[in-house]
């Protein structure tokens, strides 16, 4: 038994593969089968044009194809393609699900940010005692959704329109850089005095690996800060040959540690941690869970 997980983000789109190690059990964990990421870039042209170009729907159109087809080879017995901010904000996006449904048979969901996160969540408090009072901070190419959990439940939840992709473009509105500071703020002032924070997507994982932090340990601000300072004394070749990150990845990750670390410090938190987790392992979770009930 396999599934597939489809995440189409602002920056890339991802193919992910799995089966279950324990296909009767509901907690199961995953055997990862196939992973596929393409840097396709939608954001790119979504928050300066407001619409996906006829290139990239074409690089999207092929790369569903693909998947479909490693999916064929693979004998995937369910998926979920899930597209997030550049789909959310694209005028064309519907246009482009149809086309993708007629030409790959593969139908794009596209999340709300709330959706997003939820997912996540799956796979982030699968790795984590649910006992914390967590911060969850999700950044992506478009956007970046932070959820107060409590026990493993949410208690406050917003997306906020900024993420690395936008930043890079100088297209983050600064009334939605004032809003999302100002509900970080009261969240300080209600949450828990030993608030943690937990991070998630490409490049707090890759930010804490660079500072050296083990992916199931957390890693202080003052650590972080350092990582993000000598990032942004890097060229681009630096960043790609010296720390091996894919150009994509070199473009943005300086961005992503601003975002992070003016979030940790206007909630007055000075460690986070990042499982290797995000949205395509949520994804999988939730199929996984489905699955259980109407066997039930």
């Amino acid at each position: 038994m396999k599934f597939a997980a489809i995440d189409i983000g602002s920056n890339a789109v991802r193919l992910a593969i799995s089966r279950p190690l324990s296909p009767t059990k509901k907690d199961s964990d995953f055997k990862k089968v196939e992973f596929t990421r393409l840097p396709l870039r939608l954001g790119d042209e979504v928050f300066n044009k407001g619409a996906i170009g006829k290139k990239r729907q074409d690089l999207l159109e092929k790369s569903m194809k693909a998947f479909a087809l490693l999916m064929e080879i693979y004998n995937v017995d369910d998926y979920r393609a899930c597209a997030t901010s550049a789909m959310r904000d694209a005028g064309n996006a519907k246009d482009i699900v149809k086309a993708v449904k007629e030409n790959s048979g593969i139908k794009i969901d596209i999340i709300t940010g709330r959706e997003e996160s939820r997912l996540i969540q799956l796979a982030v408090l699968k790795t984590l005692p649910n006992k914390h009072d967590l911060l969850h901070i999700d950044i992506g190419g478009g956007s970046t959704e932070l959820a107060y959990l409590i026990n493993g439940k949410v208690r406050e939840f917003e997306s906020f329109n900024i993420g690395t992709v936008r930043a890079r473009e100088g297209k983050i509105d600064p009334k939605e850089k004032t809003r999302m500071d100002e509900w970080v703020a009261k969240l300080s002032s209600q949450a828990n005095e030993n608030l943690q924070a937990i991070g998630t997507g490409g490049n707090i994982v890759k930010l804490n690996q660079i500072s050296g932090a083990k992916s199931n340990e957390f890693n202080h601000i003052k650590r972080l800060s350092s990582t993000v300072k000598m990032l942004k004394g890097m060229s681009q070749d630096e960043k790609i040959y010296e720390l091996k990150l894919n150009p994509d990845r070199a473009q943005v990750i300086s961005f992503a540690g601003d975002i992070i670390l003016n979030i940790l410090k206007t909630c007055n938190i000075s460690e986070i941690i990042a499982p290797n987790v995000g949205l395509k392992d949520g994804i999988m979770e939730d199929m996984w869970s489905k699955f259980h009930k109407k066997k039930a």
